[in-house]
This record gives structure tokens, sequence and C-alpha cells, in this order.
């Protein structure tokens, strides 16, 4: 028998042992996907709506005037909030806010409407808390915009009554306009950048989590002299050994791109396979950084906690919600040693951006590293540890 036939034929002995071997511990893979899959579905139900509308404020009316009350009625025709108490008192509101029970409490004072219809400066003042930074960006947002909707309303009026034509006030009020026009992402959807990019991260969570699970309980539990045995040599056992895991997680993967952008028919406007590709690369990346760390840890509970190290925080460095020229250059740095980091970014290149293909070349290159470089280590350490166990790999 050739040297080929001989490792082929390794390869398929040791794949049949991990086949036996999930079938013994079935329960264990079985419970591990079911997590992760209601993890993921939870994810995506929580930002089902997309948008957030319906936030809860409170109005003070110190003025109670028709103005007033249509400035009132403007705030809760915006779909972003929706006033569910009117107070009579600042202290009031702030205790509300400090309950959470209300995000904002916006004060009309006396004489708004008088101030108004005089041409004197009316002041609405709005208090709002900036822990949650998300609402509070969207109510500010929505607040300014009906101000200035009844500001225009008011200055036009007031323009209009003193000679002008609309056309003359509207140009007086306004004679620079800008047009702010949204090129990616133009629905504004949350989910379409946070379930997107929170399923790969889960899912390499899983990925690095299981492949030092399953590799680690060989050293765990002294059977590496029997896994090695089933094999030509250490590349064909390592090889048999993620296969599984590899075939498990593209499963997943390709039903969450199918998920995505064929049930809920989001639109990709740039190249699906290349996605494919940079989502097959992630999980071989991190497969083999899982080999990594169980070939360097003493003890599986230390390589499950780099494991955890290293992923858990990847999609807060990945530049999705916190933009990572704005992070620290340790922060920058340490966001590049993160291989769903390159995926995220190829994703929103390909998916939202529609970006050339050779604009996302870069980040499969990323991919490729991350396999490449840290195999011949992890094997070497792996012939090292077994040798120390008295087998020859």
């Amino acid at each position: 028998m050739n040297k080929v036939s001989k490792h082929k034929t390794g390869f398929v002995v040791a794949f049949k042992r991990e086949i036996k071997d999930y079938q013994r511990r079935s329960g264990e893979l079985i419970l591990s996907v079911t997590i992760l899959l209601i993890s993921m579905f939870i994810v995506a139900w929580i930002f089902s709506s997309g948008t957030l509308t319906d936030l809860p404020v409170a109005v003070i009316d110190q003025d109670n005037s028709s103005v007033s009350r249509a400035y009132v009625r403007m705030l809760e025709a915006t779909p972003e909030m929706q006033i569910i108490n009117h107070l009579s008192s600042p202290a009031q509101g702030r205790e509300l806010l400090e309950q959470s029970s209300i995000y904002a409490f916006v004060l009309i004072p006396e004489d708004f409407g008088n101030d108004l219809k005089t041409g004197r400066q009316a002041t609405v003042v709005a208090w709002h808390s900036r822990q949650f930074l998300t609402i509070s960006g969207v109510l500010s947002k929505s607040l300014r915009k009906v101000t200035a909707t009844i500001s225009a309303k008011v200055e036009m009026t007031s323009l209009t009554k003193r000679g002008d034509t609309s056309l003359a006030a509207n140009v007086k009020y306004e004679p620079v306009k800008s047009e702010l026009r949204t090129m990616f992402n133009p629905f504004q959807n949350y989910q379409y950048f946070l379930v997107a990019g929170l399923w790969p991260a889960m899912l390499q969570i899983f990925v690095m989590l299981w492949t030092v699970f399953t590799v680690g309980r060989e050293f765990r539990d002294n059977t590496s002299a029997e896994w090695l045995a089933s094999a030509s040599n250490v590349y064909a056992a390592v090889a048999a050994k993620v296969l599984p895991v590899f075939i498990i997680a593209c499963a997943i993967g390709l039903g969450c791109l199918a998920w995505l952008y064929g049930v809920e028919g989001w639109p990709i406007n740039g190249s699906l396979s290349l996605l494919i590709v940079g989502w097959a690369l992630t999980i071989g990346a991190h497969i083999v950084l899982g080999v990594f760390a169980a070939a360097f840890a003493p003890l599986m509970a230390t390589a499950l906690s780099f494991a955890v190290f290293l992923t858990a925080p990847a999609y807060a460095y990945a530049g999705i919600t916190f933009p990572q020229h704005a992070m620290p250059v340790l922060a920058q740095l340490w966001a590049y040693v993160m291989p769903v980091r390159s995926l995220l970014r190829l994703q929103v290149e390909q998916v939202e951006i529609g970006a050339p293909v050779s604009n996302s070349m870069p980040e499969l290159l990323i991919l490729v590293t991350f396999i490449l470089l840290p195999i011949p280590f992890a094997f070497r350490r792996i012939r090292i540890r077994c040798e120390a166990s008295g087998i020859s790999a």
C-alpha cells in the first residue's frame, strides 16, 4: 500500500471512530446545537420589529394652549414615541425616569403659544436618559424633527401674513436646504445588521468551544493513544476529528443565510457565493484556533477559558456597533486577532454596500491566514504531547 492510500485509509478509520463516538455521546451534541439554535431564535425575535417604535415618554404642558396641544399631538403622531402620561411637574418626570417607566419627558413652558404668535423665541425642554444610548439618540432625533416642523409652520405663517407667497416664505425660511440620502440599509432596520452580525458571532463561539472540547477530551480522558492509533498520522487524526464539527457548523451557517436572504428576503447587493465562502473560512479558522488552544493548554478547562476569552467579545470589537477607528490602538490591534471581524466586514461589503469582489479579497486572505498559520504549530504540539505519552505520531 502506497503512502497516499495509507493516509486515506487512516483517515477513514479515524473518521468512523469519530462517528461512533458521536453516536455514543449524541446527547451532548444535540444539547449544544439546540442551545445555539434557541439562542439564535431569541436574538432574531428580540430584533424582529427592526426599528424602535412607541417608546414611552411623558409630557408636562404648562401652557395648555391650542398651539401646545398641537405640538403634543405632533409628538404623539411620531412612530418613535408614545405619550403614556401627562404630568404636572418635572419632579414627577424625574421619578419616572429613575424608575425606567419612561425614556424621556417634555416640558412645554407657560406662554409657549403666545411667544410663538408674537414672534418671540419659545423653548421646549426635554429630559432624557443617555444611559440608553440608542434609545436616547432615536428620541433626540424625533424631538428635533417635531420641533423643527412646528417652527417652520409658525415662521411660514408669519411670512405669509406679511404678504409673501408660500414659495417666497419657504425660500426665506430655509434658503439652503439639506437633503440626506441613505445609501446602505435605507430602511434603517436594526435587524438588518444586528441579527446578521450576531448570528455568525454566536456560531463562532459554538465552533471553537466544541472543537476544544472534542480535541481536549482525548488528552483529558487519556485516549490520545487510541485516537492517533486509529489514523496513519496526526494530520489524518485531527482532520477526522474536526470534520464533523465543520459539517455541522456549515449546515447551521447555510441555514442562517437561507433564512436571512431567502425566507426573510433581505436584499444582497453583492456576491452571495463570496459570502458563503467567507462563512466557511470563518468556521475553518475557528476550528483551527480551537485545535491550537487544545494542543497548547495543559488542561481542557484552560483551553475552554481561552476560547471564551477570544470569541465572546469578538462582536464588540468587530466595528459593527461602535466604529473601530474610534477604539484605542490596542483594541484595534486586538480586533485583528478575531476572524469573525473579517467575516462581518466582508458581509457588510457584499450584502449592504455591494462592493466589487476584489474589495473583499483581503478579508478572505486574512481568514485563510488564520487557518494556515497556526496549523504547523498546533500539529507539532500535539505530536510532542503524544511523544511525551510514549506515542509516536
